[in-house]
């Protein structure tokens, strides 16, 4: 059975500059990359399945084999969505944008920074690639809710 990835993404409404933006990065970076490596990925305004958007959106979040987080622009649900992946402790690569200050509970995070532009497509194709693996390589992701809870237990 093929290995998921579940994409969280800002996603606006159609044809607004974050979902131009969003689903550009997906098509040209994220699922080309995914596809190479066998993986198949699955983003929340592409389902196609009846029923409740958000339960599907956690279902995704919390059983997905990888999650890619794009925390441009700092979305509040693609936060959420990003605890939520934490309190799973799953394989995680988290993107953003050049410039984006990212909030200080997830700043000492590995995040890959890109440039939105045709030379910023191929940096991030390489540097993904290999995030890709390494994520899924890591049995034990490290992250901020997990080193709150295991300082808590000793």
């Amino acid at each position: 059975m093929a290995k998921t990835c579940f994409v969280i993404t800002p996603i606006g409404s159609e044809e607004s500059e974050i979902r131009r933006e969003a689903d550009g990065v997906i098509d040209a970076v994220i699922e080309p990359v995914l596809k190479e490596q066998g993986i198949e990925m699955e983003v929340a305004h592409r389902i196609t399945k009846s029923g409740s958007i958000t339960t599907q959106v956690i279902q995704h979040v919390i059983e997905a084999d990888l999650v890619i987080a794009n925390l441009t622009s700092l979305n509040p649900n693609v936060m959420y969505e990003l605890a939520i992946r934490h309190a799973v402790r799953k394989p995680l690569v988290q993107m953003c944008e050049k410039d984006t200050v990212l909030p200080f509970d997830i700043n000492e995070q590995r995040t890959i920074f890109y440039s939105n532009d045709m030379k910023g497509v191929v940096e991030l194709k390489n540097i993904l690639e290999g995030m890709i693996s390494s994520a899924l390589e890591d049995q034990k992701p490290d992250n901020p809710i997990y080193k709150a809870v295991q300082d808590n237990i000793v």
